[in-house]
């Protein structure tokens, strides 16, 4: 007999890639069904405005069109959009279609169901609205004026404003041997997923249920929202997800998903959307758009004294209904300490709404907005106090031997070890080399900087008051056959859980992973369960995954020793069977396959199955967090982040003075994601998010002007990196595993994106050191850089 080949740390090749690289995936925009209607929505060219009034009649004298809805019309059907979360903010009173006025440039105004898309098009341009424009609200300034009031109820335009303070922090500066402050800013970009959002939705007027498929991340959650949204009862909503291309957490929501839910009731008949990417990029969500200050002290010794942040984010329209990024300011707020040891900390953080799209998450949640401002920092501090920025952060990294360690915030931080992470990104670069190549190059008139930046990634949120709250179902089943079927709600949304699941089912019943399926994304066969969202895979799913497999073990193991003869205790998993450990014999052994078909087929289950067992070869576990802790302190410190992957990643990049061209040469990463399932996805999953934070920091920006109104609509202005601008990336890997999951994993998908904008803008930082050359916004574009480098003193000292 053959050995399988199983268990964790395997690079096994992805075993969806065949399917969807062949065309044989099937998407939300594949599907066809009889009789659907097609919709098109009519999008607002007012950043802010009243609605006066909506003339729909000529568009519904065009033949084709079968129906027009306003947002009036629209109350009939629909409450107010359920709120996604709610901590510590305003939750706005806003409708799937604007109902009386308008916020933002790309709001639902009216929607058309025709007979085909090109109709529906057709008839949106017969529609005809008046508007009272109003004051557009578009930076952080004009929200915190009183010009104008996207909410008048409110009084003002805060949607969170919250302070958290530990220790005395001026007493702290007052003490510090040196002090240093730093305003440090972010652009606004978002996911921009191969895949936009489509969703089809099927009333049954007969059974009165309701079909949704849909592009999304989280089908349970987004049945919640329908239901909650329209009055339904849930029990009559079935979501469905099928392939799914991308998520990046901006396809957590459902906004323009309860409109098409709308049209299908009211019609009867089943109605498609597929969003395109104008659309995508008005009303899809964004993030990032902040200004944080941060101040900090330290002694003589270069120890961190204490810590000040003030964070200011434009959080458009709503990060709440349409989108639930408003808290990511708070994790932001929680996690600004990162990798290092503060003893006095007080933050700010307050959150603007404006005239912008709504706000959501993209590969970070805050996370993202803690790290980048505090690693451009440990830089500028290292750069004024003329020692490495490498001694500053080893100074005051958390050790190894102090995990867990409670983050002065709350958090607890399971494992780590950056110490050792840092020797390990600086030897895999050639650090010391590089120095030497940068002073050389130098001489000839080309500048390459090394940048530098320290990764956290806190992951698997449990968020108290919203659809994130912390657990995951999974469970596993073994057919009549002698194969698995995993069943969570964790959808497949291009991170290689088709692969990395069965994995840990092969493991625990040593059998291959083409004996397992992985069923998802049908809210009717799933159990309820949260979906891929902060990292929370290989702590919440793998976890949930591995521990009813471990029971559905048990349980075969007391049955083939019910049928053997053997002590349970003395039998083991073996190679698609269950024998004696270590035994060879045919006798002392009984294979997976025999032993479904006794129990389902031949005799049955009553001669098969022990006393005290069920005949169910299926087991089903949800696990929750052994260390989330939603009640306060008497500082207000909650811990809602399991585990904490942490890495060093390296930029090397180029810089052409005359042209202001930045090329990233590559970059080298040092991670820790703990206990390694599929070494071959995660480098994957660190090289995807390393391109998204090179597309946040050279080159993608959601540019608005002063009337509100988004200036790059398209991939011609809205620009991505391509294979062209992502470098060679090598990563490294060490294993601390978590002691808070039962496999030592924790999660790693966002962790490429959240530190390297730092890491770029740290490289060019050192690139031009020769030119006194600060880094301010982002993105760095070319007219940006050669503009920094006229404006500096040195410029011309250098070139003369």
């Amino acid at each position: 007999m053959t050995e399988t080949k199983t268990g964790l740390g395997v690079s096994y090749k992805r075993k969806e890639d065949p399917r969807l690289l062949t065309g044989y995936g099937r998407f939300t925009d594949d599907i066809e069904v009889k009789g659907m209607l097609h919709l098109a929505i009519l999008r607002s060219p007012h950043a802010h405005a009243h609605i006066r009034s909506i003339d729909t009649s000529q568009a519904l004298k065009l033949p084709g069109v079968v129906a027009v809805l306003t947002g009036e019309e629209s109350l009939k059907y629909t409450g107010k959009l359920a709120t996604t979360i709610d901590i510590a903010n305003k939750v706005p009173g806003v409708y799937p279609i604007a109902y009386k006025k308008v916020r933002f440039v790309g709001e639902a105004v009216a929607v058309v169901a025709a007979v085909d898309r090109y109709i529906a098009e057709d008839a949106v341009e017969l529609i005809q609205v008046e508007y009272d424009p109003l004051p557009a609200v578009v930076t952080i300034e004009d929200a915190l004026k009183p010009t104008a009031l996207l909410y008048e109820e409110w009084g003002h335009n805060l949607q969170q404003d919250w302070r958290s303070t530990i220790g005395d922090i001026e007493e702290a500066f007052k003490n510090s041997a040196y002090v240093f402050e730093e305003t440090i800013t972010h652009s606004r970009y978002t996911g921009t997923p191969i895949e936009s959002r489509a969703c089809i939705a099927d009333y049954n007027p007969g059974s009165q249920r309701m079909t949704v498929t849909c592009s999304t991340q989280a089908p349970h959650q987004v049945r919640t929202l329908i239901a909650q949204t329209l009055n339904m009862p849930e029990h009559i909503i079935r979501v469905i997800a099928p392939d799914v291309g991308a998520g990046y957490g901006t396809k957590l929501q459902a906004d323009a998903e309860i409109i098409v839910c709308i049209m299908a009731r009211m019609l009867g008949k089943p109605v498609k959307w597929t969003e395109d990417r104008v659309e995508n990029l008005l009303s899809g969500m964004q993030s990032r758009d902040y200004s944080c200050t941060l101040k900090i002290g330290l002694d003589k010794d270069y120890k961190i004294t204490g810590l000040q942040a003030k964070l200011y984010a434009n959080i458009g329209i709503d990060g709440t209904c349409h989108g639930p990024g408003t808290p990511a300011l708070l994790v932001a707020g929680s996690y600004f300490p990162g990798a290092y040891k503060i003893p006095v900390y007080d933050c700010q953080v307050v959150g603007v709404v404006s005239n912008k799209g709504p706000y959501g998450a993209h590969r970070g949640y805050g996370k993202d907005i803690a790290s980048y401002p505090m690693e451009r920092m440990m830089d500028i501090v290292a750069q004024r106090l003329k020692i490495s920025p490498i001694e500053l952060r080893n100074r005051n990294f958390i050790t190894k031997d102090e995990y867990p360690y409670q983050n002065i915030a709350g958090p607890i931080y399971d494992s780590g070890d950056f110490h050792q992470l840092m020797s390990l990104a600086l030897e895999k670069v050639g650090y010391d080399q590089l120095k030497e190549r940068q002073q050389e190059l130098r001489k000839q008139g080309r500048y390459i900087g090394i940048g530098i930046s320290a990764m956290l990634e806190p992951s698997g949120a449990a968020v108290f008051n919203g659809i994130f709250n912390g657990f995951q179902a999974a469970t596993v089943r073994m057919m009549p056959e002698g194969g698995f079927q995993i069943l969570t709600s964790h959808q497949n949304i291009g991170q290689g859980v088709e692969t990395t699941l069965p994995q840990v089912v092969a493991d625990i019943m040593n059998v291959g992973i083409y004996d397992i399926t992985f069923l998802y994304g049908d809210t009717d066969v799933t159990p309820y369960g949260l979906g891929p969202f902060s990292s929370r895979g290989a702590t919440f799913t793998v976890s949930a995954v591995h521990e009813a497999a471990k029971l559905l073990r048990d349980k075969l193991i007391k049955i083939a020793g019910h049928l053997l003869g053997i002590d349970p205790a003395e039998l083991e998993m073996y190679n698609g069977s269950i024998r004696k450990r270590g035994s060879s014999s045919p006798e002392e052994s009984i294979s997976l396959k025999e032993l479904g078909n006794k129990i389902h087929l031949w005799p049955g289950p009553y001669g098969t199955i022990p006393e005290g067992l069920d005949v169910n070869l299926e087991c089903t576990y949800t696990w929750t967090s052994p260390v989330v802790k939603w009640e306060p302190d008497e500082y207000g410190r909650v811990n809602l982040y399991t585990t904490h992957p942490t890495g060093v990643f390296i930029a090397v990049v180029e810089v052409d003075i005359q042209t202001g061209q930045i090329q990233i040469e590559k970059f080298v990463v040092s991670h820790d994601c703990g206990t390694i399932i599929n070494p071959m996805i995660i480098d994957g999953q660190i090289a995807g998010g390393i391109a998204h934070g090179i597309g946040g920091a050279l080159m993608e920006d959601l540019e608005y002007d002063a009337n509100g109104s988004l200036l790059n609509l398209d991939f011609q202005t809205y620009l991505c990196p391509t294979a062209m601008e992502v470098p060679d990336i090598k990563s490294h890997h060490i294993q601390c595993p978590s002691p808070f999951t039962p496999l030592g994993t924790k999660g790693m998908g966002e962790g490429g994106a959240i530190p390297s904008p730092a890491a770029v803008a740290n490289a060019v930082e050192d690139a031009l050191e020769p030119f006194g050359v600060r880094v301010k916004d982002l993105p760095l574009s070319p007219e940006k850089i050669v503009q920094w480098i006229k404006q500096s003193e040195r410029y011309a000292y250098v070139n003369s």
